[in-house]
């Protein structure tokens, strides 16, 4: 099927989440699908880290130190109460270095133990996020790279009507049945996306080189039959494109409605301003009546200017001859 202009092209495709999937799974492919880089770390996310492990070995072994310490100063407590326990110096300097060697060596065993503990249920952790993962990619996941040219196409002409509708305006607004289009859309999406896989995997099945002639006749007839289920999934998208197309001449039809709504809100100040400018004629009058008064003071002024330089040139006596 040739690519028309309107087309998206097969590369527009993406990958497709079942939405019926569990929750967590949905999340950690989505998690892999926005990084990549996550897939190679996967065993990381969730399981407690090494600096996790470490802390909890520092606080276990702190808390059974302290306890230690505790018991050991309460039972030289009863004996510093008892005048003939009391010991030399030397015997109760040694005893002390003996309950400090004890009890290092206790913390580091405790310590030792919990990282112990923490490394297993760490590594129990990891593999049963990284079964859940390839789990959910098997059977809740659909990448374009899964799919035949043709049915790449198909799926993006599918996502695309998908995506217009959802991102119009008449469905956030909610004019259109926005509840039944944000649970039909994803489940028609991942039908299309279920039935073209099936459709590009037999397709890979088949021999590049057929050997005989009855290969040939049956492998003809398994492509009229696929080509057949191909054009009941061009159908849907068909459908999907057109109600696309419908959705788009609502938001035309909204938008159109939304400006005559505007435009009648600012009536009233179209009427105000109308109102302001009937007085314009009356305005002009005034403004050419002043302009003539102004006219007739100018006149008047330039006849008495002429009057003065005639008086100033009768007044003045002429100039002496030049001898």
């Amino acid at each position: 099927m040739a690519r028309k202009p309107w087309m998206p092209r097969p590369t527009s495709a993406v990958a497709v989440i079942n939405p019926d999937a569990p929750e967590a799974d949905k999340d950690l492919l989505r998690t892999a699908q926005r990084n990549p880089a996550a897939l190679d770390r996967l065993p990381d996310l969730g399981a407690p880290t090494h600096k996790g492990r470490l802390a909890l070995g520092a606080v276990t072994t702190g808390g059974m130190g302290a306890f230690w310490a505790f018991l050991s100063h309460g039972e030289g407590a009863g004996e510093h109460l008892n005048p003939g326990g009391l010991l030399a110096k030397g015997q109760e300097f040694f005893a002390v270095v003996q309950d400090l060697a004890g009890l290092a060596a206790l913390g580091a065993g405790l310590a030792t133990a919990a990282y112990a503990i923490l490394l297993v249920a760490g590594r129990v952790h990891e593999n049963r996020l990284t079964e859940r993962y390839w789990r959910a990619s098997r059977e809740h996941f659909i990448a374009p790279e899964e799919l035949t040219d043709e049915c790449r196409l198909l799926l993006a002409r599918g996502q695309q009507a998908t995506t217009t509708v959802m991102r119009s305006h008449v469905h956030r607004h909610g004019l259109i049945d926005k509840a039944h289009n944000e649970v039909a859309l994803p489940g028609h999406e991942w039908e299309l996306a279920t039935i073209l896989r099936g459709y590009s995997r037999l397709v890979e099945a088949e021999p590049r080189k057929p050997a005989g002639g009855e290969v040939v006749t049956l492998l003809q007839k398994r492509r009229d039959a696929l080509r057949a289920s191909l054009d009941g999934v061009e159908c849907r998208v068909v459908a999907l494109e057109a109600y696309a197309d419908r959705v788009v001449e609502a938001d035309r039809q909204w938008e159109e409605w939304r400006q005559i709504e505007e435009l009648s809100e600012g009536a009233d100040a179209v009427l105000d301003l109308l109102a302001r400018t009937a007085r314009d004629d009356m305005a002009v009058a005034e403004i050419e009546g002043m302009a003539g008064q102004a006219a007739v003071v100018a006149e008047a002024l330039t006849n008495a200017v002429e009057s003065a330089k005639k008086a100033a040139v009768i007044a003045l006596p002429p100039p002496a001859a030049t001898a």
